[in-house]
């Protein structure tokens, strides 16, 4: 699936060598988005965001993508695809998720409660945006525009449905305005509610 998103202007797919510009944007990215610091807690320190941006990386390399600006990561989007399984991380990756498990307060009844909900929101064979990211002095120029079609259309050329979700109420609303109907709703513990919208491919044209 190394080519769903190469048709956005100026976006290629990530390697293991933009990985420290992919966590700077991560790391700070992370730390804005609701479902991710009630994961992680309100308190947890900015290394915490990176060693979860590490994780987002190193799983999901294969449907990894940036889109570069003056050789600027300004941007940044994880697709997941059925037909490629998550990576496995590295060993010293590992060992810092173990430290993590370990420091942050809650964190293990947290990851339990979300990853549960998320496996109850699943979509069978439904190719994933799993997470955008635009660098704050780029947003509000149809980035997440741009990323949407072509995961569109590899759907539609596939015949297989695609989902996203968001702890935005503003994001869902956008995805309402593609076409995309809420498919499944969360509130997590103390925590934001999650829309998980859901696009399926039209059905074979008919001629009358």
């Amino acid at each position: 699936m190394q080519t769903i998103l190469e048709s956005v202007a100026g976006s290629r797919h990530l390697t293991v060598d933009d990985k420290e510009v992919a966590l700077d944007l991560l790391e700070s990215g992370l730390q804005e988005v609701p479902v991710y610091r009630w994961l992680l807690g309100e308190d947890a320190p900015p290394d915490a965001y990176r060693w979860l941006g590490e994780l987002l990386f190193e799983e999901n390399i294969h449907g990894l993508y940036g889109v570069f600006e003056s050789d600027e990561l300004i941007a940044l989007a994880a697709v997941t695809d059925p037909e490629s399984p998550p990576a496995a991380g590295s060993e010293p990756l590992k060992e810092r998720t173990r430290h993590y498990v370990r420091s942050l307060h809650g964190f293990v009844d947290r990851y339990r409660e979300f990853r549960q909900a998320c496996a109850d929101a699943t979509v069978p064979d439904a190719i994933d945006i799993l997470l955008v990211l635009v660098h704050p002095d780029h947003r509000r120029r149809g980035v997440n525009d741009q990323f949407a079609g072509p995961a569109l259309e590899e759907a539609r050329r596939r015949g297989v449905p695609v989902t996203t979700s968001t702890s935005y109420p503003y994001m869902s609303a956008y995805y309402l305005k593609y076409n995309a109907p809420v498919h499944a709703e969360y509130t997590l513990t103390d925590g934001p509610t999650v829309w998980v919208h859901r696009w399926d491919p039209p059905g074979p044209s008919t001629v009358g």
